[in-house]
């Protein structure tokens, strides 16, 4: 047969009788057409020849890549000196079509009349498998026909044993059918990162290396996927660079380093790799997005991704959803959400379960649950999600119905939904719930879990059932750093914070590992407490361990130092502090507040914008805390008017506190109330509180008697209300009034909680309680306090016939 010239028009090749070329050349056409192929091939057997087996190949293949299977054995059959080749053709066709029983059909009748199978056979065979049944016969037939056929049966039978998770028969195939192959061990790597085993991932590449066997860009993109560890990501990284792999050749291992630095949390590593490569596919614009700085840089990412050439896949719209979570983007969001629509990915059940999730946290519940209902399949994921989302926006009832639905279909909860229900008894301080939870927990087995053993501990903590907390926490058997932080917490949050001192010391005496978060939690005890020398020890072991360069640990230190009035230290801290550390920068600004330094504070604020580091909720909170200290109407109503107009913020219910706070102590009880009424958010108990205690001060009873009445609506058992409202018609010379509001907190079982203080003298702390006369210098202290409360009363010119009436602690 004459060599074939492609570009020949095959019109020419008839002409010139060149039937078996001609019919060749109709196989190669781009694109491919079977009907000029047919065509063709009528012409073929009309002018008297005969099929040979090369010829049928080249026409069977064709008419299986576009899945004309019926024309395709058509002409098998027509060929009468049928070999393996022939079959192969139709089989590997049929494999990429995954279609197994068809595959096995041809398979048996290729062996049926006398022909053997070659490595091509099998390796397609093998490709068809899509159970595990069918894999485990493929593996028997090449047992038996031995396996000298190459890595790529080995490595597909390797593949489709870790795709089903049978990793054991992966293994066992392995290592019994040793081959030398690259092909066969990036296989085993690829199926151990599947399998989620990365350490065995990266132990067989490191025995492939130790082999001698060459690497390509195939086997360190298997092997990326088990690495968590940056610098071993590195120097994979450089290798790929050395033997030339990143040069626009390979777009897929660029793909994978960038997913790496990404999971390591180096996103500006990925980003370099991204910006390095020539002709990125839609892989690579995904993995972009998922290591954006934030919400908004994804999103602008993605509109230049769907404005080019390239098409938005599933996994697309996944990162550029995960990355507004949490951000508030309802707008985006929803436009998302229409572009799924428009591409049919509203049926993938992971975009559906990212939906509920942002929805969810954009406190749209009504649309979450849309999308929920509206799933033609939902996993678990999807159940998990929902719940969460209900927990998140405080709706307990509806999270426990759908818990109790998800359960009715045989689903159990996850750890982060059963973490998300424990944060609402947490926030709703709610024991009760926190029981049942805990119940459930034990009910499906995941007291094994960590994570929602910690979030027990913690949110028994805040519902000031520490007895259980510890209760917990001691019952384990090994202590690891998740939960000893949840104990420290928990003891911090229940108001235990010597505990909390005392766990921390416990743990570095066992060798127990700690970390930031352990740090900044024990510093936050001692702020509390005022306990300036443990916060020096803490803080000088936090410079040994390398643990004071976080910015949690560094506002912590800063906020130890301010809380226990050395400000001087809380100064050279922040001086060495990271500029961009906002969390410092607020620490020291609340610092200077609490002492009275408004124009510190007002310095610190200013310098803020010269670095850059824009200031929060935070920052704001402690400016006008300041202004409140120092009587600064004006100023406070600049700045509340900054934070919503520079720096586009929302005001949250603590600085209208501190707004209604200045306003009462200036006497505006007038302008006060008319601020609360305009709140676009609830007044809660404490402005209520804030402003009766105000109208104590300077007699106003119509105000208190509202302020009291609203205060008691939220909180019936309010003791400070009651006492608030007692002395105010105490000092009025209403006793009778005096004598109701006292009948009604013995009858509400109310008291009133001793004051109390502590006071550090040598490094011994000092409790003080109203009454008490435990202390062995009680009769000094109050000696004292009668002297300076009577000075107090002639410098103020204090004349009240009524004061013994009112309830005071002394």
């Amino acid at each position: 047969m004459k060599k074939l010239i492609v570009h020949q028009p095959i019109r020419a090749l008839l002409r010139q009788g060149l039937y078996p070329e001609a019919l060749q050349a109709s196989t190669s056409a781009s694109p491919l057409n079977p009907f000029l192929t047919n065509q063709t091939y009528a012409l073929f057997l009309k002018s008297g020849h005969r099929l040979d087996p090369f010829l049928a190949s080249a026409v069977i293949s064709q008419f299986a890549k576009l899945g004309l299977f019926y024309h395709a054995l058509q002409f098998l059959n027509d060929t009468p000196d049928r070999d393996t080749v022939s079959y192969n053709a139709l089989i590997a066709g049929l494999a990429r079509s995954c279609r197994p029983g068809p595959v096995f059909d041809l398979f048996d009748r290729l062996r049926h009349v006398g022909l053997r199978p070659d490595a091509f056979t099998l390796s397609s065979l093998v490709k068809a498998c899509d159970g595990l049944e069918e894999n485990e016969i493929a593996h028997g037939v090449c047992l038996r026909l031995g396996l000298g056929y190459g890595g790529f049966v080995v490595s597909g039978l390797v593949e489709n044993y870790m795709r089903n998770g049978a990793v054991g028969s992966a293994e066992k195939c392995f290592r019994e059918c040793f081959v030398v192959d690259n092909v066969v061990w990036t296989a085993m790597v690829s199926g151990y990162v599947w399998s989620c085993e990365f350490e065995k991932g990266r132990e067989v590449f490191v025995e492939m290396r130790g082999l001698g066997l060459e690497l390509n860009e195939f086997s360190l993109t298997a092997v990326l996927g088990a690495l968590f560890d940056e610098k071993e990501g590195e120097q994979v990284h450089g290798v790929g660079v050395k033997m030339g792999f990143l040069w626009g050749c390979s777009v897929h291992l660029s793909n994978a380093i960038m997913n790496m630095y990404s999971r390591c949390g180096n996103k500006q590593n990925a980003a370099k790799v991204f910006d390095e490569i020539t002709d990125p596919d839609v892989v690579s614009w995904t993995e972009r997005i998922g290591a954006a700085s934030d919400g908004v840089e994804a999103l602008e990412l993605f509109k230049i991704l769907h404005s080019g050439d390239l098409k938005v896949n599933e996994y697309t719209i996944i990162n550029v959803l995960s990355a507004i979570l949490g951000l508030g983007m309802l707008n985006p969001g929803k436009q998302i959400q229409a572009l799924c629509q428009k591409l049919g990915y509203l049926r993938v059940v992971s975009v559906g379960n990212v939906l509920i999730s942002m929805y969810g946290k954009c406190e749209q519940i009504g649309d979450a649950r849309s999308i929920f209902d509206d799933m033609l399949c939902r996993d678990s994921v999807s159940w998990n999600s929902l719940i969460a989302g209900y927990s998140e926006n405080g709706i307990v009832t509806q999270a426990l119905e759908v818990l109790r639905c998800m359960r009715d279909i045989s689903l159990q909860p996850n750890g982060y939904t059963l973490a998300s229900l424990l944060e609402v008894a947490s926030n709703l301080n709610s024991p009760r719930l926190a029981m049942q939870i805990h119940s459930h927990v034990i009910k499906i087995g995941f007291m094994v879990d960590d994570r929602v053993v910690a979030c027990l501990i913690v949110t028994y903590g805040k519902c000031n059932r520490i007895d259980e907390s510890k209760r917990i926490f001691y019952d384990i058997n090994k202590i690891n750093l998740v939960l000893l932080n949840a104990m420290a917490t928990s003891f911090v949050r229940s108001g235990c914070h010597a505990d909390a001192i005392n766990l921390f010391h416990i743990s570095r005496g066992l060798k127990l590992e700690v970390d930031s978060s352990t740090f900044s939690t024990v510093l936050k005890a001692c702020g509390a407490i005022t306990e300036l020398e443990q916060g020096r020890v803490i803080h000088s072991l936090a410079l040994k361990t390398g643990f004071d360069q976080g910015s949690f640990v560094e506002s912590a230190i800063i906020d130890v130092y301010c809380k226990c009035g050395s400000i001087g230290d809380a100064e050279k801290v922040f001086r060495h502090a990271s500029t961009n550390n906002l969390a410092s920068w607020n620490a020291m600004v609340m610092g200077y507040a609490q002492h009275g330094f408004h124009d510190e504070v007002s310095e610190v604020f200013n310098k803020m914008s010269k670095f850059g580091v824009k200031p929060d909720h935070i920052t704001y909170l402690g400016v006008l805390t300041s202004c409140c200290h120092a009587g600064l109407f004006k100023e406070a109503f600049s700045y509340l008017n900054s934070m919503f107009e520079r720096d586009e913020l929302m005001p949250h219910i603590e600085h209208y506190a501190c707004m209604v706070d200045l306003l009462s102590r200036l006497g505006l009880l007038e302008e006060a109330k008319r601020t609360i009424d305009q709140m676009p958010i609830c007044p809660d108990a404490h402005i209520w509180q804030i402003l009766l205690s105000a109208c104590n001060i300077h007699k106003n009873m119509d105000m208190g008697r509202v302020a009291a009445q609203k205060l008691l609506e939220l909180e019936p058992d309010n003791e400070s209300a009651y006492i608030l409202l007692s002395n105010l018609y105490a000092s009025a010379g209403m006793w009778s009034a005096v004598g109701k509001v006292r009948k009604e907190m013995k009858e509400k079982i109310v008291y009133k909680e001793p004051g109390s203080s502590w006071l550090q003298v040598g490094g011994l702390l000092h409790y003080f309680l109203a009454d008490d006369k435990s202390h062995r210098d009680s009769r000094e202290i109050h000696t004292e306090l009668i002297r300076l409360y009577r000075q107090m009363s002639v410098t103020s010119k204090l004349e009240n016939d009524g004061p013994s009436l009112m309830i005071y602690d002394l």
